[in-house]
């Protein structure tokens, strides 16, 4: 939901060793919020492996590197003590979209973690595929690491480096509801993270209710953001969209499409009422 840090975190897994650092971040952010974490593979019928669940992400050996549990702590024991729901799901379906959007739909997840990397994998699902449809139906806000991001959860402690969060704003696509939710998102994780904003244009815009300040900058509006990107020591930037329209179509051809694509960060993007 807008406006709240997520509480139910979805990670679209490939089972591969590339991965391993988006279920990182999709593990610490479920831990940071008490949340609940859906590890979701869609695999084809044809496809369907009986070993698929031995590759599957291991929780609790993440969390005992982490030291957030015992060794051999059973799955009830780390729940309890972490007080966070783990479901794992491996879905038969021909099409990824269609698989993940109906869990999503059934299970009610707000905040989908993807990892991209070269052009096979996880990248379809940046190819009119999964996040497209998946945000189309549930308005729902995405992290993006890929696999050259260092990212700012650490996967062998869990020690997390969200200091400062970056989010571009501009007139067409109210910020504040965006600025909000990116604001507990970053505070569940670090309570003394900054979010900064970002304007590219010659005057500052005007929004309704209340932001912080704006920084004003002039320049070709993606050079400038990774530039200021760089000046504060971004960690992660935060792009707003325009909501209903579904993810991509909000991306595609766009800054926050090239900003997703060029990024030296992770990239929340966060659908704007």
């Amino acid at each position: 939901m807008i406006g709240e840090p997520p509480k139910s975190i979805l990670h679209p897994t490939d089972l591969s060793f590339a991965s391993q650092d988006a279920f990182a971040h999709a593990l610490r952010i479920a831990v940071a919020t008490q949340g609940d974490l859906h590890l979701v593979h869609i695999a084809e019928p044809a496809e369907d492996d009986p070993d698929d669940w031995n590759r599957f992400p291991h929780v609790r050996e993440m969390l005992a590197r982490w030291r957030m549990i015992a060794p051999g702590a059973s799955r009830q024991d780390a729940a309890e003590t972490l007080g966070v729901k783990f479901i794992k799901a491996s879905i038969e379906s021909a099409s990824p979209v269609q698989g993940v959007a109906a869990y999503v739909q059934r299970h009610l997840c707000d905040l989908m973690v993807l990892m991209t990397h070269s052009r096979t994998g996880l990248e379809r699902w940046l190819d009119d595929s999964i996040a497209e449809e998946t945000v189309r139906e549930t308005h729902m806000p995405a992290l993006f690491l890929r696999e050259d991001h260092k990212g700012f959860v650490d996967r062998e402690t869990g020690q997390i480096s969200l200091n400062t969060v970056l989010m571009p704003v501009e007139a067409s696509v109210p910020p504040l509801d965006a600025f909000r939710h990116v604001a507990d998102f970053a505070h569940a994780l670090n309570p003394a993270a900054d979010v900064m904003l970002l304007h590219v244009g010659e005057e500052r815009p005007i929004f309704d209710g209340l932001l912080p300040h704006i920084e004003l900058r002039q320049g070709p509006v993606i050079e400038t953001i990774f530039s200021y990107a760089g000046e504060i020591g971004a960690d992660l930037i935060a792009m707003p969209t325009q909501g209903r329209r579904g993810l991509l179509d909000a991306l595609r051809g766009s800054t926050t499409e090239r900003v997703l694509h060029e990024s030296p960060c992770p990239v929340y993007a966060v659908p704007a009422k």
